[in-house]
């Protein structure tokens, strides 16, 4: 068997949604091909696979067309998806508090987007019961799949080692995204009255979060952490002794979130206090892996324990770990998921065959604006994190080549993305990418049409994992062929670094470096 996954949406939720599936199925010898929701490859890849998901996708001319190509060649589809954005009974989820009249619209507008191709696909697999509820009330087969670990993950969290006893406790919340304001707000009165009555606790916030003023008068046992790359995270977790899971589960939307927070922690052996979600019941045996608690006087009683029983957090911990890596390993969870994948395919049409597929350059001029060669995050080690986008250069000119240098820190680089903005202007020309190490040496060189070029996303090179890349420096070079007075493909610009040289176009440096984004095969992020 072969599936075929069309991702969304790009960093931490591709990563622990479709990468992580696309392991899983590796273990029961399944093949997985990994694209971006608008890659033009997807429609010729239906004829090489027996499946398509498409996971986080809203509805749009190019993907109702995809769908439909599917089914001409009779291949199941199947939508995932690991949050509420298909309920529209939902009239105002949390998330939407202090938005503009204008975000809501767009909100809604999504939900009812995602909630098109939901109903488009054959079936839906998602992450939690309330998601599987609200996918079987559309009438489709739904199947329930929780969140699980990586092998990389697993392996980061191995190489950490936990912090050491001394006299402060310290309790940690890491917020991945800046959604997580009113969860932490829930537990916040237990938060405060534990740190007054126990003067060895500690806050560790990690991530992005607003704190209520009422933290400023304990501001000196409050530490705030920033974001860091998800191999840098197991690390950081392992250096506090209680790990804070907290969520505004009254609201729907909120309580049909997955158990992420809860595997980070229980990999390095650190135990979780959580709200009572349908998947924190599922993934914590209360008393036994973890605790969990629904209101503020539950809160306040579970961490007072905590703080106050060492055995009995160490205890927590341990079983955490243990029965996580158990029940969330990528082989457990790959049984579980193949096993969901073949009952689609035995249930899809047979006899139909194969249809006639368009080609990249057809599918490019049928959907303008709509499809593109847009990368997403490989099953890799990041090396150089996606940064952030500052200002385009200029347009690039014809027979003028952009190098940016930039500097490995990993072993076997294998990927170089960079950001191309094309306005949504048709291009004709080309666009060449090579990639050299500081020897001069070649060891990537790939050619695109530019109109498969993303605009305001990723354009990967890939080439042979480079065994020896830490500690070196290597040379991105972009290269346009015919362009014309219609030319518009720019890149992405960032703030300079000691690591990031600016860039030169031609003979003439620049002030800034491109944003690049590496990804390597092996070694320590």
């Amino acid at each position: 068997m072969r599936v075929l996954f069309a991702s969304g949406i790009d960093g931490f939720c591709h990563r622990y949604a479709v990468l992580h599936w696309a392991e899983q199925l590796s273990t029961q010898g399944i093949e997985a091909t990994v694209r971006a929701h608008v890659d033009p490859r997807l429609v010729g890849d239906l004829g090489s696979h027996d499946a398509l998901v498409v996971y986080r996708t809203p509805m749009s001319p190019w993907i109702e067309y995809l769908l439909e190509e599917a089914r001409a060649c009779a291949r199941p589809t199947m939508f995932a998806v690991d949050d509420l954005i298909v309920d529209e009974t939902i009239p105002e989820p949390g998330l939407l508090r202090d938005r503009t009249e204008s975000e809501r619209r767009s909100w809604h507008d999504g939900v009812r987007r995602y909630r098109a191709v939901m109903s488009a696909c054959d079936a839906t697999l998602g992450s939690s019961a309330p998601l599987v509820a609200c996918a079987a009330r559309a009438g489709r087969p739904a199947y329930l799949h929780r969140a699980g670990f990586g092998r990389q993950e697993l392996a980061c969290a191995a190489r950490t080692t936990r912090r050491a006893s001394d006299d402060t406790i310290r309790v940690g919340y890491f917020s991945g995204t800046p959604t997580h304001d009113a969860d932490f707000a829930t537990i916040t009165p237990a938060l405060l009255a534990l740190m007054h009555d126990r003067p060895q606790v500690e806050l560790v916030v990690g991530g992005s979060l607003t704190l209520d003023p009422a933290f400023e008068q304990l501001s000196a046992r409050v530490h705030r952490e920033p974001w860091v790359p998800w191999t840098a995270l197991p690390a950081r977790i392992a250096a506090v002794d209680i790990n804070l899971a907290p969520l505004d589960w009254h609201d729907p939307f909120t309580a049909a979130k997955g158990a992420i927070k809860f595997l980070e922690a229980a990999a390095v052996g650190v135990p979780t206090v959580a709200s009572p979600t349908d998947a924190f019941r599922d993934a914590i045996a209360h008393e036994r892996t973890g605790l969990l608690a629904a209101d503020e006087t539950a809160w306040r009683e579970a961490l007072t324990r905590l703080v106050d029983d060492a055995d009995t957090t160490r205890r927590l911990g341990l079983a955490a770990r243990e029965d996580a890596l158990t029940r969330f390993h990528p082989t457990t969870q790959g049984r579980a998921l193949a096993e969901i994948m073949r009952t689609l395919v035995d249930a899809g049409a047979r006899g139909v065959g194969d249809h006639p597929l368009a080609d990249e350059a057809t599918v490019v001029r049928t959907f303008p604006n709509e499809v593109a060669r847009a990368a997403r995050e490989p099953q890799a080690l990041p090396d150089m994190a996606a940064p952030t986008i500052e200002g385009p250069t200029a347009p690039l000119p014809d027979g003028t080549v952009l190098r940016q240098r930039f500097f490995s820190h990993v072993s076997g680089l294998a990927r170089v993305d960079v950001h191309s903005i094309t306005y949504g202007q048709h291009l004709d020309h080309a666009l060449v990418l090579r990639v050299r190490r500081d020897d001069g040496v070649t060891i990537a060189s790939a050619r695109y049409a530019a109109a498969l070029a993303p605009d305001r996303d990723w354009l990967a090179v890939e080439f042979p994992p480079q065994p020896d890349s830490a500690g070196r420096h290597f040379h991105l070079e972009l290269e346009a062929e015919g362009t014309g007075a219609g030319n518009a493909l720019s890149f992405g610009t960032t703030t300079p670094t000691p690591d990031a040289e600016p860039l030169s176009l031609g003979t003439t440096s620049g002030t800034a470096p491109l944003a690049l984004r590496t990804f390597a095969t092996g070694g320590t992020a």
